[in-house]
């Protein structure tokens, strides 16, 4: 309790300090506009150049080494709020066959490549271009597939930019474990895209794949992420697969 109201106290006193920042702003550029509309009517508004622009100058750094010491916390704080948005929400499923994969990606004009890749370049207005590489692998650990196909993503698609991997991580059964770690990269991957860097060049799309029940699982993200990776990795899932439907 005593690290929350810690927590929440380092935020309501970055929040005053933004606060003041942005009036320390309008201060000091109104020390440039005041002057020059008087200037017209009063000729010994020059003498004032040299405060005008201390207060200028002096108001906006004020300004900026506030908002300097106030952005980490408020920064930590989206993050927060973007984690517990996220936390409330369970994976997604899709109705797919692990076994029509391949075939549905080149129905669709990915290119299949030696490296073991389906590959798609699509143009966007937003982004120039995204770049999808499709993965499918298994492994009982969607955590660790997705670590060592990072790490094989990144020398394959080196002169490619705006990468976006849709992994499939299929698997016997799809347990609670599965599930949580499917939700938590997901959740990660999401807070860091669209508060921290909505410019990053890579982000993966985890989809755990259920054999015996034709599911797939991912984190769906919301509407506040629509000009990320991710959310272009979603809009693609759902376009080459049907929502499941609720039980």
């Amino acid at each position: 309790m005593d690290e929350k109201m810690a927590i929440i106290s380092e935020y309501k006193k970055a929040k005053k300090m933004s606060i003041i920042a942005i009036v320390l702003i309008v201060l000091a550029f109104s020390c440039l506009i005041v002057p020059a509309l008087i200037q017209y009517y009063d000729d010994s508004a020059k003498l004032f150049l040299p405060v005008i622009l201390i207060g200028f100058f002096g108001g906006n750094t004020i300004a900026l080494i506030l908002l300097v010491k106030a952005y980490p916390a408020l920064l930590a704080a989206d993050c927060r709020k973007m984690d517990e948005r996220y936390e409330k929400q369970e994976p997604s499923r899709i109705m797919l066959s692990p076994e029509s994969l391949a075939q549905i990606f080149q129905d669709n004009k990915f290119k299949y490549m030696k490296e073991g890749y389906y590959r798609k370049k699509t143009f966007s207005f937003l982004k120039d271009s995204v770049c999808y590489y499709v993965r499918i692998t298994e492994d009982m650990d969607v955590e660790n597939a997705m670590r060592r196909e990072i790490e094989r993503l990144y020398q394959v698609g080196k002169k490619d930019k705006n990468l976006c991997m849709l992994l499939f991580v299929c698997m016997d059964e799809v347990g609670e474990y599965a599930k949580k770690q499917i939700k938590e990269l997901g959740k990660g991957t999401i807070v860091i895209e669209s508060v921290m860097n909505c410019n990053i060049s890579l982000t993966v799309l985890a989809i755990a794949v259920d054999r015996r029940r034709n599911t797939g699982y991912y984190m769906e993200i919301g509407r506040h992420g629509m000009l990320t990776l991710y959310s272009y990795g979603c809009k693609m899932l759902r376009k080459l697969f049907a929502d499941a439907e609720e039980q």
